[in-house]
């Protein structure tokens, strides 16, 4: 894998402050600035256009299977409502953290100025406290947020609340895919069986797909986004319009009604269907929707490519906005209209519903090319979820991946640096081991040679990281098969991810640089932070009463 991992990439990734901020062990200077590693580089494909896949792709996963039986459980009008309030708050955070990125960009420019034009800055005037940890203004992660804005505990805090949703969320993509592959090979029940070498195949075959594909930075990725996002959106499709038409043509869906549209009928005293409310069933659909329209951890990342184009960046607001409410209308249509048809039979993955559909016709006297094209569109459906993984499982691990990076600190890239020449074919590596034995120190060597061998460092760490976070969820999958306690464990940190740390981010932010940036907005007050912590708190506790209440039922 090494000749790999150190060949030149066109579109490798800017190298992190630390990376050029390496240390050598024989230099009497302990802070020593290599050079500016990259120009700026914005991938003409990588359009808002792309943006807004992306963002599709990271919002739409496999949960949204789960929204018909919401709806279906907790009624149309209290599951709308809590999916609204969840959409609002989510839109709001993910501009605070757009936000909080471009006051920090915003400090360390006028610092950079300043000291750009010689002036004397003071310890207690400086812009930036001393104390603060130093953050690469062109490469972040919400990470580097945290800890600059909030502190090294909350960094520790939201590492691990991070890596939690993101590794639990990686096994269970993996788990449904595996699981789908398994049951389509073996037969239903295959995928609990503890053969590892039955499940090893699975495995295999996911991983030598994503595997690639999460070691590629998102501006590489728009192809097979794009593509993925237009089966999500065919999949939905279907599911929407084909539950429309069953319910305008299935004359014999139990309905009580005698004319279209033909809806199941309610059962509210079990809160099996309900049309309007019903309050057992809050705690599913707030689960569901909570975990729905989240995707605040990814925003530094999405924004990144965007960065050199003011003109295009403006738009980001409206991006972000534009792609919550295509995922907001995907879930209330999707949730009324397979709730209305399949009522009380609404399942907890609604593409199993769609399993040998007949989208409400009657298929006796049916053409072969009828039956066809209802078979090929049910089938569609039913491989939504495994077809979903393949693209969301890299952008996660991409996510992922790029946190641990910079949570990292300079060692392993200043370990990289300084023995990448052993690596190097065997006259680049005489060449390199020429100027090491002359030098005996890095910072000696010649600019374009420590510029190519901190591109390959940078470029050797990243896929590093995102390996050892696509690797351990493959191979735990092999074993692991009943997710839903973890899930629930997951959702703990998911609340704080999503909501807690984005608002703490607006409170502080602001305390330091008041001024408006590019992504201003309404939601731009601190004071709106407020009630989405109180919402926060509330999810906590709708989550936690759930653990103790699976806690019960384990037990029992």
């Amino acid at each position: 894998l090494i000749p790999v991992l150190i060949k030149e990439h066109p579109t490798a990734p800017r190298a992190s402050l630390f990376v050029s901020r390496l240390y050598d062990e024989h230099a009497d200077v302990t802070h020593h600035r290599l050079f500016q590693l990259l120009e700026s580089h914005s991938p003409s494909s990588y359009t808002l256009k792309a943006l807004y896949y992306l963002c599709i792709n990271f919002i739409l996963g496999v949960g949204c299977l789960g929204v018909p039986y919401a709806f279906a459980r907790a009624g149309f009008i209290l599951c709308s409502a809590i999916l609204i309030v969840v959409t609002l708050s989510s839109y709001m955070t993910v501009m605070w953290v757009a936000e909080s990125g471009a006051r920090l960009e915003g400090i360390i420019n006028d610092e950079t100025k300043q000291e750009n034009d010689q002036l004397a800055i003071s310890e207690n005037t400086s812009l930036v406290p001393t104390e603060r940890p130093e953050v690469d203004a062109t490469k972040y992660e919400v990470i580097d947020l945290v800890s600059y804005y909030l502190g090294p505990t909350q960094k520790i805090l939201y590492q691990i609340s991070l890596m939690s949703l993101m590794y639990v969320g990686l096994l269970a993509y993996t788990q449904v895919f595996c699981g789908s592959i398994a049951t389509l090979i073996w037969g239903p029940g295959a995928h609990n069986n503890n053969n590892v070498g039955i499940l090893g195949l699975p495995q295999i075959v996911f991983g030598s797909m994503v595997i690639p594909l999460s070691c590629c930075d998102l501006d590489e990725q728009v192809a097979i986004q794009s593509f993925m996002a237009t089966v999500r959106f065919v999949a939905l499709f279907i599911m929407i319009a084909g539950s429309g038409f069953a319910l305008c043509l299935d004359a014999d869906n139990n309905s009580d009604r005698t004319q279209t549209p033909y809806f199941a009928p309610a059962e509210p005293k079990e809160c099996q269907m309900s049309y309007t409310t019903c309050f057992s069933g809050f705690g599913v659909a707030f689960s569901t929707a909570l975990f729905s329209q989240l995707f605040q951890h990814s925003v530094p990342g999405l924004l990144r490519p965007l960065r050199d184009r003011p003109s295009e960046i403006k738009q980001a607001p409206r991006i972000f906005g534009a792609s919550l409410f295509t995922t907001f209308s995907f879930y209330f249509f999707l949730g009324t209209t397979a709730a209305s048809y399949f009522g009380a039979n609404t399942l907890s993955s609604v593409n199993l519903n769609f399993s040998n559909f007949k989208f409400g016709m009657k298929t006796d006297n049916a053409s072969p090319l009828t039956l066809a094209i209802l078979k090929a569109a049910s089938g569609i459906v039913v491989i939504f979820p495994a077809l979903d993984t393949i693209s969301v499982f890299p952008l996660i691990s991409n996510t992922l991946g790029n946190n641990l990076l910079s949570a990292s600190g300079p060692p392993l890239l200043k370990y990289i640096v300084h023995h990448l020449p052993a690596h190097r074919p065997s006259w680049s590596m005489f060449r390199r081991r020429l100027y090491r034995r002359s030098t005996n120190s890095f910072h000696d060597l010649p600019a374009q040679v420590r510029k190519e061998m901190v591109q390959r460092a940078s470029k050797i760490a990243t896929i590093f990281w995102r390996l050892v976070a696509a690797l351990p969820p493959l191979i735990c999958s092999l074993w692991a098969t009943d997710l839903s306690f973890s899930l629930l464990l997951a959702g703990v940190a998911g609340i704080y991810v999503a909501f807690f740390a984005p608002s703490l981010l607006q409170f502080a932010s602001c305390r330091l640089r008041p001024q408006p940036t590019i992504y201003s907005g309404w939601y731009s007050r601190p004071v709106l932070a407020f009630p989405v912590l109180l919402f926060a708190t509330f999810s906590l506790g709708v989550v936690l009463l759930q653990i103790r209440n699976a806690i019960e039922t384990g037990r029992t």
